[in-house]
């Protein structure tokens, strides 16, 4: 038997046995005591079934009776009521703000969350929800958003810093290690193949071509002597330029065999010693110089876009190293991040630490947002229609109206008898 029609069924087995005793006494086939204390006690049975019937469908529909029927359908009727009551036992009572303390007071927050981290099924799950996440964050970190913050708190910092002294302390332990002779190299490397090129040697004619001519049209005398020299083949400008270029590679190649000893290097040095000596020594022309072209500088390499050019190679590498694939990156942070989660889960005291400050932070959120629950609660009930709410309630305590209805007929057929039985044997009525 269903539970949902036990109510309906217990109804009808009344009715049919009260049927069934009045078919007895009518036709006279059997006229006793008991017949009529059976009659009576179905006949309460049927009333009281018919009563609770009356009762449990006027809680959830409307029953078309005059007059009774405005006390009908009772539950979408009252159903505002209903729902404050609904609203004010949960925020109240069931999840009233001392429940929810005593509750948060006397659990370990901070422990269970490190024991969860530390299983390795969690933390790959964990892995996987975050990952999007914190790729999209690092994919955003060239953003021109970020770049013009990060622009906005570098271009103050560059201002006002003493560059002179460092930089002087730089080049006294350059020019004393010698530490700047491999860029001389280079540099002289690239200056030997740029004078020995056809182009330079071009150049160098046109100049020497521009220089006689300039020196012909000085006095008359040197105007002869420099026309005869041409005309002698004395002044060549071709072989002047190519003297030149010979003699410059030659400079060249005589400094790089022996930087130390050259007499040029040497005076350049002394001259680049000496000016770290003034910065150093506080000299103000120097000092001011040298900080304000420093300042310039990383201003225009600011402006330059230095800044988004680093984030976005910044970017790229954690996206390759972090994301990509598993590496010894990847495996070198999960390791620490599980060092540092046993570390933690074995000090007591970080522990309750951790746990104080979750517990007074919960608190305060419930303190400040209690009122939310009920809130939540009421907009939960306000967005089901009549039907559903009917339906929903219903479908959690019917059967239990159902016993209500079992129960109003058997309580009612026993009544019955028991009035009946006063009746013929105490009371001697028939």
């Amino acid at each position: 038997m269903k539970k949902n029609k036990l109510g309906n069924r217990s109804l009808a087995i009344a009715v049919i046995c009260m049927a069934g005793c009045l078919t007895l006494k009518y036709f006279k086939i059997y006229n006793g005591d008991w017949l009529e204390i059976l009659l009576a006690g179905f006949e309460a049975a049927v009333v009281g079934g018919v009563a609770d019937w009356f009762a449990v469908r006027a809680l959830f529909q409307e029953i078309p009776i005059p007059i009774v029927k405005k006390h009908t359908n009772i539950i979408v009727k009252s159903r505002e009521k209903l729902s404050a009551g609904i609203v004010d036992l949960v925020n109240n009572e069931w999840l009233s703000k001392d429940m929810i303390r005593d509750k948060i007071s006397a659990v370990s927050i901070a422990k269970p969350i490190v024991s969860y981290l530390l299983e390795d099924n969690n933390q790959e799950s964990i892995r996987k929800t975050l990952k999007p996440e914190l790729e999209a964050l690092i994919l955003k970190l060239d953003h021109q958003d970020v770049v013009h913050t990060l622009e906005g708190i570098i271009r103050p910092a560059v201002k006002g810093n003493n560059l002179a002294e460092p930089l002087g302390n730089l080049l006294k332990q350059t020019v004393n290690q010698k530490d700047h002779y491999g860029m001389l190299y280079v540099f002289l490397e690239v200056l030997k193949d740029k004078i020995s090129a056809e182009s330079t040697l071009d150049f160098l004619v046109a100049e020497v071509k521009i220089l006689v001519n300039k020196q012909k049209e000085g006095s008359q005398l040197k105007g002869w002597l420099v026309g005869a020299g041409q005309i002698l083949g004395a002044i060549k400008p071709q072989r002047i330029a190519e003297g030149i270029q010979e003699q410059l590679v030659q400079l060249i190649d005589d400094i790089k065999a022996d930087p130390e000893e050259h007499k040029i290097i040497i005076a350049l040095d002394a001259q680049l010693y000496d000016y770290a000596t003034r910065l150093t020594n506080g000299d103000e022309k120097a000092q001011a110089d040298v900080n304000q072209f420093g300042e310039h500088f990383l201003e225009r390499l600011i402006d330059s876009g230095i800044v988004k050019q680093s984030l976005t190679r910044l970017k790229d590498m954690i996206k390759t190293s972090l994301f990509e694939n598993e590496n010894e990156y990847t495996l070198l942070i999960r390791d620490k991040v599980n060092m540092m989660l046993h570390a933690f889960n074995e000090d007591t005291s970080k522990i309750e630490q951790t746990d104080a400050w979750l517990k007074s932070t919960i608190l305060q959120l419930i303190d400040t947002h209690h009122h939310k629950i009920g809130e939540l609660v009421g907009e939960s009930l306000q967005k089901l229609s009549n039907v559903e709410l009917v339906k929903q309630i219903e479908s959690k305590v019917g059967e239990d109206l159902q016993y209500i209805r079992l129960n109003g007929a058997i309580v009612g057929g026993i009544v019955g008898m028991l009035i009946m039985i006063v009746k013929i044997y105490v009371l001697r009525i028939h």
